[in-house]
């Protein structure tokens, strides 16, 4: 009799806790993929969507983050291989609720600086732009063109083109033919000088 009491007394706090243990289970699956490292295997650039790898998992297509998505906005599509974290709001196994944060590094993709007061971007075609700015410097890059500034001087090259600027003077270059600005007046240089057309000058 009494362990039959006991038995009606505990049941539901047996249930209960059982219930709680069913619970506490399926927070701590959905705790384990709330958030991974994933990897990106495809990309949508026209929908904006990706499929991430993570395991053995693949997601279905996800969104991914953009550096600003409002007023003021700016794309950044994902390269294939391209490490990210990957934030399962939902907290489902399939994925579906998942979104892919990217932008870390890896092997396939290292750091574009490792200078701390550098900030760089390069781009697929070899382009590239940075500052620097410990020593106030901005540099560009594009193909044959390249342009560096500072707060003392600029340079500027375009080809076998030169032109650099300081408080001073200002260049410009092109192979043995120059031209310098500065305090002292308009100087010309090179092989040949002429007007219209009409020589003024020679080498």
């Amino acid at each position: 009799m009494l362990e039959a009491l006991l038995t009606m007394q505990l049941g539901p706090i047996i249930e209960r806790l059982a219930q709680i243990d069913t619970e506490l289970d399926d927070l701590y699956r959905r705790a384990d993929s709330f958030c991974r490292i994933g990897v990106c295997q495809q990309v949508d650039a026209a929908s904006n969507t990706c499929r991430v790898s993570h395991g053995d998992l693949l997601t279905p297509a996800i969104r991914f983050f953009n550096p600003s998505a409002g007023a003021q906005s700016e794309s950044r599509i994902p390269s294939v291989g391209e490490q990210c974290l990957l934030l399962n709001h939902g907290g489902g196994e399939g994925g579906g609720q998942s979104v892919a944060l990217f932008g870390l590094n890896g092997d396939q993709y290292p750091p574009a600086s490792t200078q701390a007061s550098l900030t760089r971007r390069l781009y697929q075609d070899g382009s590239e732009n940075g500052y620097d700015h410990a020593a106030h410097v901005f540099h560009w890059k594009n193909g044959p063109a390249a342009f560096t500034g500072s707060r003392e001087s600029l340079e500027l090259n375009i080809g076998a083109a030169r032109l650099a600027m300081t408080p001073q003077a200002i260049t410009l270059q092109l192979g043995a033919v120059g031209l310098l600005i500065d305090a002292g007046g308009v100087h010309l240089s090179g092989p040949l000088v002429d007007h219209q057309g009409r020589v003024i000058s020679t080498a």
